[in-house]
């Protein structure tokens, strides 16, 4: 299955089972269960845009640590070394990320990610991949990182650039799952093994 963004014909591999390409420019989510569901998503999305020459750069936090997702990746791809030697893919745990990112406001953010893009595509790669878990949020800070999403999802369009937002499920109740779904194009949903694009509710 491909996204149905006809619009923008620069288009990737997603890696997830079921879904096959994807424009640059896509802003998803998905919710996941546990450390093993949040792997079985992020491994091959990192690998199939590590294989189409795009830099990949993988924010972690609870219950998945960079350690752990080296790991993970070298478990499934042999080429998970030389691709963090050759800087094509960088882990980064989200205490250390925040470290040198905490006085930077929301908008100031997309800016580094855009920052990013022009880096990757300036030194030769196909596009920018990232994604993060946002298990680091507290209920003060819901408000304001929603604000954010949107951001994202508004400034992203048109850029070489393919995003995935991991939201833990037990920690969005039907409201928030409802928001975050707003607050991004679309949503990635895997029932039996099989990927499905779901999208965004009207008004996103």
């Amino acid at each position: 299955m491909s996204m149905g963004l006809e619009t923008n014909s620069h288009l990737t591999r997603c890696g997830l089972r079921g879904i096959d390409l994807v424009p640059f420019g896509t802003h998803a989510c998905h919710f996941y269960r546990d450390r093993d569901h949040l792997i079985e998503a992020l491994v091959p999305f990192f690998i199939a845009g590590l294989t189409e020459n795009e830099r990949c750069l993988w924010i972690t936090s609870r219950p998945v640590t960079a350690r752990d997702a080296i790991e993970a990746l070298r478990a499934a791809w042999s080429g998970a070394d030389d691709a963090v030697q050759s800087g094509a893919l960088r882990i980064i745990d989200f205490d250390s990320w925040y470290a040198n990112s905490s006085e930077l406001v929301g908008v100031e953010i997309v800016d580094l990610w855009l920052s990013e893009e022009e880096r990757a595509l300036a030194e030769g790669y196909r596009g920018l991949r990232i994604t993060g878990n946002t298990s680091f949020l507290t209920p003060a800070d819901w408000p304001g990182f929603m604000e954010y999403e949107r951001a994202v999802s508004e400034r992203f369009r048109g850029r070489r650039i393919v995003a995935l937002c991991s939201y833990e499920l037990a920690q969005c109740g039907g409201a928030q799952l409802d928001e975050v779904m707003q607050a991004h194009h679309c949503a990635f949903e895997c029932e039996d093994a099989t990927w499905q694009v779901a999208a965004a509710p009207k008004g996103a």
